[in-house]
């Protein structure tokens, strides 16, 4: 099932895909926001396979709060991928980077920041919607 989300994924142009056995989610947003978006209407993808173009540490830890089973990354990073390995979620990647970069290009993501020092997922869930407030 990760193989058909990571399928459309690419063919349909989306951000993101979630998919169970019985249902398909799919998002164009940008950044953590679909999953935010996810977490705020309490859903649960427990069991779901996920495909993501661009997966940092701050996207995992969300990923985690989701609980899904699998997630495929176009670009995955370091950070990313040891905090889904230690939370059970098989993960797998075309490529693995040392951080996300951030949108100009000029330094690491700023969610990825926010959650270096985080120690769980709910530590971490704080540290983003600190994160993006600062942004707007």
């Amino acid at each position: 099932m990760t193989e058909r989300a990571k399928e459309l994924l690419l063919e349909g142009g989306y951000t993101c895909v979630f998919m169970s056995e019985v249902q398909t989610l799919t998002s164009k947003k940008r950044g953590v926001a679909p999953l935010l978006n996810l977490i705020d209407e309490k859903k649960s993808l427990r069991g779901f396979c996920a495909a993501d173009k661009v997966v940092g540490a701050g996207a995992a830890y969300l990923y985690v709060i989701l609980e899904v089973k699998e997630l495929f990354a176009l670009t995955l990073s370091e950070p990313a991928k040891l905090i889904l390995k230690q939370n059970g979620i098989l993960c797998y990647y075309d490529n693995c980077v040392p951080n996300i970069i951030n949108r100009a290009g000029d330094g690491v993501c700023p969610m990825e920041k926010a959650v270096a020092r985080a120690k769980n997922p709910a530590e971490a869930l704080m540290c983003i919607r600190k994160a993006l407030a600062e942004l707007k």
